[in-house]
């Protein structure tokens, strides 16, 4: 059952084309990573699903969702998240306070008020906040104050702010960037658990190809806009132009 439908996609940078008429499907349940040179991009591509970009050519949709139709601040609602490469936290706030930014998507107007005032909305969403941050390992951090906090744990509170809407597919852009082989290590079991234990799907962009090898059901290449070749792991690792435009011949996974 396809969850993600990327159709014929292309998109255009004052004459710098960025896709060119990319087509992909991200099944329901899987985790899909997305690899390739810088400027390749795979960045992009996630900001015309997240809706930041319109593409000139071709078609998105996410469950029968036209997430070119769908402005970004509402694709949320069609049940996609997503982390971003540079963290986006608020220093001078709590991790929990940081983390419930991620409850946004059910403000509306009639709400917004009883959802700060009324004690029982807000014990509901710090429930669920802390659930999330169990989850990941860093429930006791609630009341720390985000800034001085360890990269590490930025990243992991990142990821529990795309968690809490209860999305249906998560968009992990560089999870792994700045960390060290702990933690590292650390990412990809909690990016096998999102998907094992959440019944989430996952996209991922990352540069790390001893961790995306090891948690890919599938895998897609891009170089300069075009994609290579989209296949299980073994078969993109041994695809001989993958190995020259990206992994090298002294790649080892």
């Amino acid at each position: 059952m396809s969850h993600l439908k990327v159709n014929n996609v292309t998109m255009r940078f004052s004459g710098v084309v960025a896709l060119n008429d990319i087509s992909l499907n991200v099944n329901k349940g899987e985790i899909f990573s997305l690899i390739g040179p810088n400027g390749s991009g795979k960045s992009t591509l996630f900001n015309c699903i997240n809706g930041f970009n319109r593409p000139q050519k071709g078609g998105i949709s996410y469950n029968g969702s036209d997430l070119c139709k769908t402005a970004s601040h509402d694709v949320i609602n069609t049940g996609i998240s997503r982390t971003f490469q540079n963290i986006q936290n608020v220093p001078y706030m709590t991790v929990l306070d940081n983390v419930l930014l991620g409850a946004h998507s059910r403000i509306d107007a009639k709400f917004t008020l009883s959802r700060w005032l009324l004690k029982s909305y807000r014990e509901k969403e710090e429930a669920l906040a802390l659930e999330i941050m169990d989850f990941l390992g860093i429930a006791n951090y609630e009341s720390k104050y985000m800034s001085g906090q360890p990269y590490g744990i930025q990243k992991l509170v990142e990821i529990a702010r795309a968690l809490v809407p209860k999305p249906q597919l998560i968009l992990m852009d560089e999870p792994a960037a700045g960390m060290n082989d702990q933690e590292t290590h650390e990412i990809a079991k909690i990016i096998s658990e999102i998907r094992d234990h959440l019944d989430i799907t996952v996209m991922v962009v990352e540069h790390d190809m001893n961790l995306v090898m090891s948690i890919s059901d599938r895998i897609g290449v891009l170089d300069s806009g075009k994609l290579i070749t989209v296949g299980l792991p073994d078969e993109v690792k041994a695809h001989p132009k993958v190995l020259e435009a990206y992994l090298g011949e002294g790649f080892n996974a």
